[in-house]
């Protein structure tokens, strides 16, 4: 893929191991951990290619949706954030968990998972 940036609404990328660094540094990573009774959602943003993390370059805020309905948003400020938020969750099997990125420079970047 080439590594100019992506015109579109809402950037989600099929494939991200035929993804170069530009798509792989602003596509949201979801990771699922179990604590009991309860789901761990972590969502990294540059988790294979590091995003910029500058005043002029970074990564505003990251959404979490269950099934296209809001759980969690957190703002992000350059410099003294990282691009990597955690919230603990109780969702049944088949959930649809999709996280969405906003980076300053290149729009809304977006990844999915089922529970």
């Amino acid at each position: 893929m080439s590594d100019a940036p992506i015109l579109a609404p809402v950037n989600l990328v099929a494939d991200l191991d035929a993804a170069g660094d530009f798509e792989k540094k602003h596509t949201p990573h979801i990771d699922l951990d179990t604590a009991g009774d309860t789901l761990v959602v972590t969502v990294t943003v540059g988790w294979d290619v590091p995003h910029p993390n500058q005043p002029d370059h970074y990564i505003t805020w990251i959404e979490l949706l269950a099934n296209d309905a809001p759980v969690a948003r957190f703002d992000l400020s350059p410099v003294a954030t990282a691009p990597t938020v955690s919230v603990k969750t109780a969702l049944d099997a088949g959930t649809v968990l999709r996280a969405v990125a906003h980076c300053n420079l290149h729009g809304l970047w977006a990844a999915e998972v089922t529970v």
